[in-house]
């Protein structure tokens, strides 16, 4: 394995579902070519980390987790590609994506990296990089570690005035992606969001910012929707959903309240009231 001669790190592991996770000693890992290895300002617990945890997400264990990441780079592998080091050059302020595409599969070459085949044959299937090993070792024993996306949650090493970027790897990406993308919003738009998170928040930001003007934020906590009151002045209203739902129960708005719903709950409950609320375009 490639690591540095003395020098270690710590980070959080997962080793079984819905116990808590163990902080442990790694050797610090030395990058390969076209790598780069950076330190951590921060890293924020994403939705997804909280599924591996609770086996909710079959995944390789041990493994560490985090993606939502920012830090600082501070070592290129040898005989990384020159434009690389150009781009991220030593002391770069940088933030990790939560999907690493190849860059060269049939997906990426589209430009679908969010399909990327070797991102899900190798770091989803088997917790590795994209030549089939982790860059994790534990201190005490050399055993291996695999890798949720990139394995982020380690020692903080930066200052603190970086670490609200963190989100961005992730559930802002995220959100933009569902605006730009799947919802496609337009000015003048009208579009509800249900589940108001960290992903569902970022869709209320980024929908205002497309110039959406009717945008109405759905939640069963009535906590998250004061929240996003409190800062989504442009909000045209809030709406608490009940926590269980009878299938058959018609929407209280009738005919709906949006053309366009975007669920960031994923489940059926959620699905439910996609359907209920959404006009009818035809």
């Amino acid at each position: 394995y490639h690591v540095s001669s003395g020098g270690y790190m710590r980070g959080a592991v997962y080793r079984e579902p819905n116990q808590p996770l163990t902080i442990e000693e790694f050797h610090i890992p030395r990058p390969k070519v076209n790598e780069i290895l950076k330190t951590k300002a921060a890293c924020g617990v994403c939705h997804s980390d909280l599924h591996v945890m609770k086996g909710e997400i079959p995944f390789s264990s041990p493994c560490a987790i985090g993606h939502e990441i920012t830090g600082e780079v501070v070592e290129h592998g040898p005989l990384t590609d020159h434009k690389i080091v150009q781009r991220f050059s030593i002391g770069s302020r940088v933030v990790g994506a939560f999907i690493m595409p190849c860059g060269t599969c049939s997906y990426c070459a589209k430009g679908d990296d969010d399909l990327c085949e070797d991102f899900f044959a190798y770091n989803r299937a088997k917790g590795t990089l994209y030549d089939g090993e982790t860059r994790l070792f534990l201190r005490h024993d050399d055993s291996p570690v695999y890798m949720y996306s990139m394995g982020e949650m380690a020692d903080s090493w930066l200052s603190s005035s970086t670490r609200v970027s963190a989100i961005l790897g992730c559930a802002v990406f995220t959100a933009y992606g569902a605006m730009a993308h799947a919802a496609e919003i337009r000015p003048g738009d009208s579009i509800a969001v249900i589940g108001i998170g960290g992903v569902g928040s970022s869709c209320l930001q980024i929908a205002r910012d497309f110039g959406a003007s009717d945008i109405i934020a759905m939640d069963v906590q009535d906590d998250k929707l004061e929240k996003a009151n409190s800062w989504c002045y442009f909000l045209a209203r809030t709406k608490t959903l009940p926590k269980r739902t009878n299938r058959h129960q018609e929407s209280k708005n009738g005919d709906g309240v949006s053309p366009t719903t975007i669920s960031r709950s994923g489940n059926c409950f959620s699905s439910h009231h996609v359907a209920t609320i959404t006009k009818k375009t035809t």
